[in-house]
Formats: C-alpha cells, structure tokens, sequence
C-alpha cells in the first residue's frame, strides 16, 4: 500500500477535469496562492449556452423538500393509493409539490423566462417520478412499498480514497448525490444525477455519475446503474449499467491519478504532467486569456494511460453508526445550503469522511445481482435475441423496453448491418410491437416471404421454435405511396390534434405539445411548396396560427388541402383579421395557391388516390392476434418525392404518438429507418424530412415510440441521431474515419476502446454493441448476428414488389376490410 499523502478532489472538480484539464490546473494554481476556505472550481458554459437558468437553487431545495416529505408524512402515500392512472398521479403530486414544498415568494422574484424555464423543469422531473411509481403500480407493488423503496433516505454522501496509477497515489473523492432510488421498470439501483443545463457533453458529465456509482458501491456495497438526466432546456438522458461502469473504471481511475498530476503540474520544477486543452469552452472560459500563454498551444499536453494487472482494493473510511451526532448531522446540512447556494454541487473538500447512517437494512428484497436473465436463457426469456458471442457461443439478447431509447446500427457496405436490423424488427414482432419501416431501396419489402424452414432447422435448430412463433404471428403489409405497386398510400387529407386530443395533464405541458405539433404541420407544408425562401420563418407562423383555428373549429379530425389552402388566401373566413401585418397579400395568396397544388402539382401522387395515412390503422392488424409489419416502399419515387413523403410521415408520427400516449417502459411502436446518410445528413444541410425524423428521436422515447437507424456512413449522418441512441450496435467500418467518428460515440475522455480499432477491416455478419444494463461478459465482445428468418437477396424493384403482393392473402385480406379498389 502507498503512503503517499492524499490529494483531495471533489466530483464536481472530476467533471471540470474531464471537460478541460487546464481548467482544473488554473483553479488549483488560485486556490494555493489564495488558500480559501471553499476551493474555486470554475463553471463550464459553452458560447452558444442561454444565460437563461431555471432556479437551480430553487429547484433542488423543491424537490429536496418533497423527496423528505414524501418519506416522512402521509400526504405523497395518499396520493399513490388513490391515484388510479399516470396522469392523475402526476397532477395531484404536482399540486402536493406547489402547495408545500415550492417557496412561492422566491419563485416570483424571478424573471418571466427562469419561471417558465423552471415550471417545465420541475414539470419533467415529476413526470418522471410518476412514470417510475406508475409503472410500479401495474406490476402488483403496494402504494406503501413503493413509496418506501422509491423515497427510503439512503446515504447521498459519498467520500472514498481510490490508490490509481502506477505509484497507486491516495486521490480521496467526496461528493453528494441528487437521488438514489430502485427503478421497478429496470429493476435496478440508480443513482441520477440531475443538470439544469444543456446536454452539450454528456460524455464529460459521465464522468462524474460514473464516479458516483463506483464510491458508492465501495462505501456502501451496492451496484447502481447511473444516470444523468437534464432538464433544461429539454429532457435528455445519458446512461450508464453497472456493469459497463465496472468494467471501464480503469478510465476513472486513469483520469483521477491524471489529475493529480495536472493540478501539481510545473514546467519550472519539473513536477506533474502538462495537462491538455478543449476548445469547446474557450470562448467563455475565465482563463482563455493565459492558457497558451502558459501552458502553450491546447494541443499539446498528456493523459496517463495506465492498465493495471489487476485492479487494487479501495481503501474507504466509514465512520462506526454511534459516531453520528447532532453536530455532525448540522455540519452535513449546512454544507448542502453553501453548495445550493452557489448552484455548484460538491464543492467542498474535506478532510475527513461525513458521518452516514447504516444501509444494509435496505433493499433487502432487491440488492444483490441484477435481475437480467443469463445470456443462456435469452432465447425463452422474453429478450430479443441478437445472435451469439463468437467466442463462448452464448446467446446475446436485449430487453424489449430497450427498443424505447433506440437504436443505431452501423458498418460498410456488405457489413451485415441491414440484416441484423432485419434480425431486431423480426424480434420486435415477437415481442408484439408493430413496425413501421421505410425502405428507400427495396432491401425490406422481403419480409413479405419466410426463409424455408428447412434451412432453419439445418442452420440453427434451435431457432425454430421462434421461427414458427414468428411466421404465425407477423402481418407483413406493403404500402406504396404514390403508386399502386401494392396497397397505394396518401397523404392527404392532413390530420390536426386538438388540444384535448393530448395526453398531459399539465395545461402547460399540453399547450407546449399542442403547439409542437401544430407548428410541425406548419414546417412541413411550408417545406413542401418552399414559397418566399427569404420570409419562410414568416411563412411557418403565419400558416400554423390558420392551422391552429381550423384545427378547434372543424368537425372532423382531418382536413383537405384544399381547405387550408382556401383559409391561408381567405384568411377572415377563419377569424383572422389583421393578416395583412403578418404576411403580405400577394404573398399568401402565392402560399395558398402552392399548397393547394400539392394535391395538382409535381407532388400531386403523394396526395391523390389510395388509402389516407392513419397509424392506428397501420398499428391494427387485419387478422386478430397477428402484429402488423408495414413497408413503407419508396423506391418508385424520385428523391424528392422521398424526402416530401418521409417528411409528412414523420410528421404525423410525431402527431399521433402526442395524442396516443405510452411511456418508454412499454414500447408501443418501432420506426425503422434503412440508410439514414440521404435523410438525416451532417452538417446544416436540412433536407425537408432531416428536422421531423429528428423530433421522432428525440421525443419518441417517452411515448413509447422507438426508433431503429442504419447508415453505412456514420460521418455523414447528423450526430444527434447516435447521441439520442441508447444501444449502439458496430459492424465491420470501411475507414480509419468512420473508426475514429464511432469512437467518439464511446470515450467519457482519453483513448477511446480497443475494441473499435478493430472493427475497420473485421469480418462481416460480426459486430460488437453497448446497450443498457449489457452484461460484463458481453461489454466489448464480438458477437455474430442469428439467422434472419425472412428472405434476404437482391433489393426488390416495384414491378416485383406488384407481383409479389398480387396473390397474397394478407393483401387480399386488407383490400377487402379496407374497400380498396383495384
């Protein structure tokens, strides 16, 4: 053991590291020369961060209040006893939480804007809270357990001397967690961390939940999956299983022992390391003015990449129960007021341990291992089965609720990676969500034949009991919009919401998704018929406040375009009587003309003929117990005619998953997206269906609604999809670039995996995953994709697809219920 002296860091101080390391060496040169009693750690914002906030002081002391009187009194068990559905649960806890816990006098101090900013942050938070003791609810756990187990007061102070590096320096961390709580719809221990700022890099952020999990599970032996979750100015969620924590701590460790050596770093003394820059913050970083005036340019400086033959025990100091005394309890709860205070967490360092109550009384029913079924069970478990570990021939498989957090699926051309997608909707079918999936090309209308089942009994024996499961229960329909190859499909008439058509019960929460919605259809029709590029922003608000009075004052939940083309030239006929300061006559009398001719125009095929877009009635099936499978062919329409029909489905995606519902723990539909480079390139370039595809990934989750990419190019494709992906599957990459850009998807700092270098050149039919809760054993493997149980051959032409689907009973079945003519 090494009897260096301790240095001390906070986990807020981890997270500044692994930002900027020069930004942890310029507050450790202040806070020698000034020796404070509370060390400097400098916030990190980036230039095109809103100085608009939303109360974080307030917020955490809010919801602190409420966590301590839902554990305490009887108020918060009322309401989860006698709430009978999520909505309900939500809005009572939400009056509960105005009523007495929210400090109303401070809140009205604020500007309009941090109120608005803190409503919907709070709003969010609660709305997680009811769908984790909502989904308890279901599953038989009592109001009182639940309550229990959700708000039980466990230990958030965490205080642990790792020995990292090569010397096994002492580096002793403390730190305070936001909530740690059991998740019944993981059946996992959590620790969330929850960050009123944007979600500009979660990778950074990582770092400091990860750090979280590991003190915790030293000081107090339990293993917690991580999470951060931000709030503003939208929800986002980065997470972490336990076992992907475990099994790259190395990082952690790597990174403490690297920042040892930063903060002492002295180019004069010759002591420490010199540490790197990051760009990303330069612009409004405090020492921006002496950073390469010191340390020289931001590119130079190293990291310590140490890899131990076996990890060290951690020392960790826990003070005996009896030692708890009232001073120690007050000194605890005047170090969160200071932290609250400056809204900078964890910022102190201490000396000694903080004095924390006993926890093995905790949990007793459920700490321990996590309840994942073994990779040798997949195959009956209820999981969907990927394929098998190359090496062991173990199973590899995913929980279903894992489609809700999407997924990205990566490799070159001949790679595999349609084939294994094909793999994961075969087995969202199995699990009985519907899919909705579009195919530019002609690869996936070959759902429509089963592979024989001779070759599955040959190839993979053990499959055929799923093969069979799956021929029985999967509908395959084929839709070709704007032709009549198969079960023709259109766009028109337009489908509006009303305002109570949308499931929230927050009046707030209901006005913003009311409003997205409406605003969507907007975008999207204006994006069609492009008219007057230079007053476009005009344009959309202009024809969204029409939309929004036809959409109260019509009888029907759909309207032609005819209609709103006539209410956007006559715009009286609808209320609206001061247009002319909105938008000029000539102007939207063009507007009006063009969408109007979208249904006569170059798009007229999109519009005319064929059975109406409904997603309920793609989500029913024409024989009961079956799961639909639909194709959205496109390969007999132009590009343009691709993004323009993509753009309106999306759409209304988005509008019927706001009206239908649904939480990301039942998955209620897959949208599946074959080759994502055309549609959702990187960069500024917005092709009509690149920001309505989007919104499906990043509001999808939390209806339910999950979303399955492909891309041979994950260089072209616009980051956000892969950040807003959870499982992220990596076959054979074509070049060192897509190697290096894959690999950025996983580094929290330093190298990113070994296993990434290989992928370029590696075998096809081969790849290697990251989802959640992955089992160690399959953390980095390579795994090769099961037999598909569908036909895969040579992409379909239309004249195929026609001949296909002529004969076949599903189409003939759906022809008939739904009189389509011939």
């Amino acid at each position: 053991m090494s009897f260096l002296a301790p240095v001390h860091f906070t986990a807020s101080q981890v997270r500044v590291a692994a930002s900027c390391p020069r930004i942890l060496y310029f507050d450790a040169l202040e806070n020698r020369r000034r020796n404070p009693a509370t060390p400097r750690i400098t916030r990190i914002w980036e230039k095109s961060e809103s100085e608009a906030t939303a109360g974080g002081s307030l917020f955490h002391a809010t919801v602190e209040k409420f966590n301590r009187l839902a554990a305490t009194g009887d108020a918060v068990r009322q309401v989860v006893r006698r709430s009978s559905g999520r909505d309900e649960l939500l809005q009572s806890a939400m009056a509960f939480l105005r009523s007495d816990c929210l400090n109303q006098d401070q809140l009205l101090r604020k500007s309009t804007e941090i109120i608005a900013n803190f409503s919907r942050c709070i709003e969010t938070y609660m709305g997680e809270l009811a769908d984790i003791i909502h989904y308890a609810k279901t599953i038989g756990k009592d109001p009182d357990e639940i309550v229990d187990q959700l708000f039980a007061d466990m230990p958030k102070r965490v205080d642990v001397t790792f020995h990292v590096g090569p010397q096994q320096q002492p580096v002793h961390v403390t730190g305070r967690l936001d909530y740690v709580f059991f998740d019944w719809r993981y059946e996992r221990l959590r620790i969330v961390d929850y960050k009123l700022a944007p979600a500009r890099n979660p990778n950074k952020d990582q770092y400091q939940v990860a750090i979280y999990a590991l003190m915790y599970h030293h000081q107090h032996r339990f293993n917690c999956d991580a999470a951060v979750f931000y709030l503003h100015p939208g929800r986002h969620v980065v997470e972490m299983s336990w076992e992907q924590i475990e099994s790259e701590r190395a990082k952690v460790y790597n990174l403490l022992a690297s920042m040892v050596e930063w903060s002492r770093y002295s180019a004069e003394k010759g002591l420490g390391q010199l540490p790197p820059g990051e760009t990303t913050y330069c612009e409004s970083c405090t020492w921006r003015g002496r950073c390469e005036p010191e340390l020289g340019p931001r590119s130079l400086g190293s990291v310590i990449d140490w890899q131990p033959q076996r990890v060290e025990p951690i020392e960790v100091v826990v003070v005996d129960p009896p030692m708890v005394t009232p001073e120690a309890v007050a000194e605890e709860e005047q170090a969160l007021a200071e932290e609250r205070e400056t809204e900078a967490q964890d910022n102190r360092v201490t000396d000694r341990p903080v004095v924390l109550p006993p926890v093995e009384e905790l949990f007793k029913e459920y700490v321990g291992e996590p309840r994942v079924p073994s990779p040798t069970s997949a195959l009956d478990s209820g999981l969907l089965s990927l394929g098998w570990l190359s090496h062991s021939q173990q199973p590899v498989a995913i929980r279903p609720n894992h489609l809700s957090t999407h997924t990205a699926i990566v490799g070159a051309a001949g790679s595999g990676k349609t084939w294994l997608a094909k793999v994961l909707v075969e087995e969202a079918i199995l699990s009985g969500v519907p899919v909705l999936a579009i195919d530019p090309q002609g690869d996936l209308v070959q759902f429509l034949k089963r592979r024989p089942e001779a070759e599955i009994a040959e190839q993979a024996p053990e499959l055929i009991g799923r093969y069979r499961e799956f021929s029985a229960r999967v509908e395959t329909r084929i839709f070709t919009p704007g032709t009549s190859h198969a079960i023709r499909l259109r766009l028109n008439p337009i489908r509006l919401p009303r305002r109570d058509d949308v499931r929230e019960s927050s009046p707030a929460r209901r006005e913003e998704e009311y409003s997205g919605m409406i605003d969507s259809v907007a975008l999207n029709l204006v994006g069609l018929v492009s008219a007057g590029k230079k007053s476009l922003d005009a344009q959309q608000a202009f024809v969204g406040r029409v939309l929004r009075l036809l959409a109260e004052s019509r009888v029907h939940d759909a309207l032609e375009l005819s209609e709103i083309a006539a209410a956007i030239i006559e715009p009286e006929i609808v209320g609206i009587t001061d247009s002319d300061h909105l938008i000029k006559k000539s102007e939207r009398e063009n507007l009006g003309r063009q969408i109007n001719a979208l249904a006569h125009g170059p798009l007229k095929k999109l519009f005319t003929r064929g059975v109406a877009l409904d997603i309920d009635q793609m989500r029913t099936p024409v024989t009961p117990g079956k799961i639909p499978l639909n194709i959205i062919f496109l390969n007999a329409l132009s590009d343009v005619e691709k993004h323009a029909f993509l753009a309106a489905f999306a759409t209304e995606v988005y509008r019927w998953m706001c009206c239908a519902g649904g939480d990301a723990s039942q998955p209620q539909l897959l949208f599946y997206l074959d080759e994502a480079r055309d549609f959702l390139p990187a960069g500024a370039h917005k092709p009509a269906a690149k920001m309505p595809v989007t919104r499906l990934f990043t509001q999808g989750r939390k209806f339910g609604v999950g979303c399955l990419v492909c891309t041979q190019s994950p260089r072209s494709v616009d980051y956000n999809i892969f950040g807003n992906c959870s499982t992220k599957l990596i076959g054979k990459l074509e070049t060192p670039q897509d190697s290096e850009t894959v690999g950025k998807w996983f580094e929290t700092d330093g190298p990113k995996p070994d296993w990434i270098r290989q992928r370029t050149g590696a075998e096809s039919g081969t790849f290697v995953g990251r989802w959640p809760g992955q089992d160690a054993t399959e953390s980095g493997q390579v795994f090769q994709s099961r037999l598909l149980f569908s036909t895969h051959g040579g992409a379909w032409t239309p004249s195929q697809v026609e001949e296909e689907v002529q004969n076949d009973p599903t189409h003939l079945e759906l022809r008939r219920q739904w009189s389509i003519g011939e």
